[in-house]
């Protein structure tokens, strides 16, 4: 029977919950490619099979069907600034993309070459953040809903954040990846 020892000398850390790196690109329109910005909270979006049912003789069969995907939400810090003095305001960018999908003003849709896009990613680090151990990328995703930013003031040490419901066509993993994400230094000199 094993023993507490041996359960110790098997177990290597686990992963942590707040080991992880969110990279994108907004349409070409709006502007670059995101390579850091606060995200407070996030998950791995939902994979399900459809199941179908057939009855048959008084009993039930159970065969898969089609692939269905949960959607992807974000919870960002509202960071107006990158440090460096660049505008950098996340809130806008996605309401700009949204805009993009169907004008507020004119009602008109762009074509979905324009506003799915491909290269939203989220890297799941090893126990000590420094190596990717999964990647989940999203292949034609677009932003559904973006939730308000709360202004509240009896909340004053509160920083302001919102979230973001990304929906997407198919969603790629992989595992082992050998490098990070490239975030660029808020302090470059």
């Amino acid at each position: 029977m094993p023993s507490i020892f041996d359960f110790k000398q098997a177990f290597n850390g686990g992963t942590r919950e707040n080991r992880y790196i969110i990279s994108g690109k907004f349409p070409q329109n709006i502007g670059e490619a995101i390579s850091h910005f606060h995200v407070t909270a996030t998950q791995i979006p939902t994979v399900s099979t459809l199941v179908m049912e057939y009855n048959y003789f008084g009993r039930k069969s159970y065969y898969p069907g089609e692939k269905q995907y949960g959607s992807w939400s974000i919870r960002i810090v509202d960071d107006v600034n990158d440090g460096t003095g660049n505008t950098r305001d996340m809130w806008k960018k996605f309401s700009d993309w949204q805009n993009l999908i169907n004008s507020h003003t004119t009602n008109i849709s762009s074509p979905q070459n324009s506003y799915k896009m491909d290269n939203w990613k989220v890297q799941q680090l090893d126990l000590n953040g420094e190596t990717p151990i999964k990647e989940f990328g999203l292949i034609g995703c677009w932003p559904k809903t973006i939730e308000p930013i709360v202004f509240n003031m009896a909340n004053p040490n509160t920083l302001n954040q919102f979230a973001v419901v990304l929906i997407y066509d198919q969603i790629t993993l992989s595992s082992g990846k050998s490098s990070i994400t490239k975030i660029t230094p808020i302090n470059q000199t």
